[in-house]
């Protein structure tokens, strides 16, 4: 059996767009900020500060997304405690014994190295927390806690296509994430001043004192109040795609109906803790991300793919399918 028409000509989203999706573009930007700044000899000042931490942590946020999009499981499992304890044994050596092996070295060497040191703190600090909310997710019993399985389509009633029922929090992308930067950027500051106030411990105590308070008294509690405070917006959702249309609805509200030739844009990612479906047209522009919210009981926090006949009709009604590198993200868009 051939493949449809949508995924015959799918196409990768042009480069500039992933380079402006790309936490690790960003994290190369932030990074290259402080150059001038660390051969100055004030890499300290608040602003490459900041964006030391910014860069740091978003190197982080990349890495854990990596291991869990790894398949199997097992192997994104493994990649995730190396990378934790090879992060950890830099950071702890970094600050331990960092300044008398550069000591002779050239001013560009030693600049590239404080920049390094400091951005893997806070890309350190994520990669932990995720292990973390790796161990405390398998943690619980099987005969207590069932297998969850991901959300299964459905025929939908009167047997004209197919529907899922799913949980979301209507947030954009753009929101989110600049929550998230937000939150690293306040906790980063305030961690910062803590430790000045604090030197003399921090002195005494060394770099092990100082990752741990910037983790666990800061960067642990902001995390975990972040995504209760988000899980609590969860909402249920079902969304379904006739011959010729898909129809939505959100936390029990009217049905909204959208003719295929009337969607310009239709985003649908299935895993990572970016899962979302975005649906814009027909006078509706909306964001339900699935990675983050609170799943019903037995099920995971994402969507299925999309089934076959779907991408079929969606081509054949004028819309073009780009995908990003490895297939995550399918964004549909009217072609002219």
């Amino acid at each position: 059996m051939t493949a449809p028409p949508a995924v015959a000509v799918a196409a990768r989203a042009p480069r500039w767009r992933r380079l402006v999706g790309s936490p690790l573009a960003w994290a190369a930007i932030c990074l290259a900020l402080v150059v001038p700044w660390a051969l100055a000899g004030q890499v300290m000042e608040l602003i490459p500060y900041l964006l030391m931490l910014v860069g740091g942590w978003l190197c982080g946020f990349s890495f854990v997304n990596a291991t869990l999009r790894m398949t199997p499981v097992r192997r994104g499992v493994m990649v995730h405690v190396i990378g934790a304890i090879v992060v950890a044994v830099f950071v702890v050596t970094a600050v331990e014994f960092g300044g008398s092996l550069l000591s002779t070295a050239p001013a560009w060497a030693r600049s590239s190295f404080v920049i390094v040191q400091f951005a893997a703190i806070p890309a350190a600090g994520w990669i932990w927390l995720g292990l973390i909310s790796r161990i405390s997710t398998a943690a619980g019993s099987p005969k207590a806690k069932p297998t969850a399985v991901t959300p299964e389509w459905v025929r939908a009633e009167g047997g004209h296509g197919s529907e899922v029922r799913f949980s979301a929090v209507p947030i954009t992308m753009r929101a989110l994430t600049t929550a998230i930067v937000v939150i690293v950027a306040v906790m980063s500051s305030v961690a910062a001043l803590a430790l000045i106030a604090a030197g003399d411990l921090v002195y005494v105590f060394g770099a092990r004192f100082a990752i741990i308070i910037v983790g666990v008294v800061f960067a642990l509690p902001a995390y975990f109040v972040f995504v209760t405070i988000t899980r609590r917006r969860t909402v249920k959702g079902t969304v379904g795609f006739g011959n010729d249309r898909l129809w939505l609805t959100i936390g029990g509200d009217a049905t909204t109906v959208v003719p295929f030739g009337d969607l310009e844009r239709l985003v649908w990612r299935c895993r990572s803790d970016y899962a979302r479906l975005e649906v814009r047209g027909a006078g509706i522009d909306v964001s339900l991300v699935t990675g983050i919210a609170k799943p019903a009981p037995g099920t995971t926090a994402e969507l299925p793919a999309l089934p076959r006949r779907v991408l079929g009709r969606l081509h054949d009604d004028g819309l073009v399918v780009e995908r990003t590198r490895r297939g995550e993200v399918l964004t549909f868009r009217r072609s002219g």
